[in-house]
Formats: C-alpha cells, structure tokens, sequence
C-alpha cells in the first residue's frame, strides 16, 4: 500500500506470497500510516508469486472491507 502522491510503495502487508486467483486476508491498522501515508486512501498492489501483479488506486480502505485484484 502506498499513499497516492507517493511514488514510493510502502510495506508489504502480507506475510507470504499469494499465488495468483487466491485469497489473503490481512488486518490494516490504521495506526501504523502516519505522516505522509496517514488516512484512509490508498494505491495498492499485488505482486502473486508468478511475477504478475494488479495495482487499484485510489481506494479508500477505511470503507471497503474487502478488495478484489484482477
């Protein structure tokens, strides 16, 4: 996940690879954003364990309890 003005993407926020078409659950926690990275919206990216990825921006992931990547 990546603040949108940032060009930079921020910590991985799952434990392992996903392969692609699975499911990873993850708990974001608010506190851990602060500075820049603070509020709700963000780009995110998936990178699955084949080397493709899937990238949503901006998504505010305070209302949206779960995100699909395709």
């Amino acid at each position: 996940m990546s603040a949108p003005k940032k060009a930079d993407w921020g910590e991985n926020e799952l434990d392992d690879p996903i392969k692609d078409r699975e499911k990873a659950d993850f708990e974001w926690k608010r506190s851990d954003y602060k500075g820049d990275d603070a509020g709700c919206i963000f780009d995110i990216r998936a990178e699955y364990d084949d080397g493709k990825f899937a990238e949503l921006d901006p998504i505010d992931v305070c209302k949206t309890p779960a995100i699909n990547l395709k």
